[in-house]
């Protein structure tokens, strides 16, 4: 009899730490649960973050794109007239000797430095200009 308790008893034992293991296994399961679902969470809203970022920087792309080809076009325009200046003076030049000899004079005192100060940037102007005393055809 004693050993029939004994048996029992140790059924009873063995079957209690089996539920006591599986309850411990299934709250450690729904532990790394939770907190993969957080992370997944946090790294859902970091993506959205990142997206918003890129989305922004992609705005910021294409107003610099604006600006640039619009600042292409204005240099274009100014690259044409220069050029047809230019050739309007050569064509004076060559078709009367007295303008093509004071095309030919150096520049007066003064007006180098001049020309130098006004392609100095303004205030807010970001551009570099050259600082050269050679003629923009040229």
């Amino acid at each position: 009899m004693i050993a029939s308790l004994k048996a029992k008893a140790l059924g009873l034992v063995v079957g209690g730490l089996a539920l006591v293991s599986a309850y411990l296994y299934w709250q450690h399961i729904t532990t790394q649960r939770d907190a993969y679902q957080a992370e997944a969470e946090r790294q859902r809203s970091r993506a959205e973050i990142l997206q918003e970022h890129q989305q922004w920087q992609r705005q910021q792309i294409e107003t610099l794109n604006t600006a640039m080809a619009e600042r292409d076009r204005k240099l274009s325009a100014i690259a044409e007239d220069i050029s047809a200046s230019t050739a309007a003076l050569d064509q004076l030049g060559e078709q009367n000797a007295e303008i093509r000899a004071w095309l030919d004079r150096d520049l007066p005192v003064g007006i180098g430095d001049w020309v130098r100060e006004l392609q100095r940037p303004a205030d807010g102007d970001a551009v570099l200009r050259p600082d050269s005393t050679r003629t923009p055809h040229q």
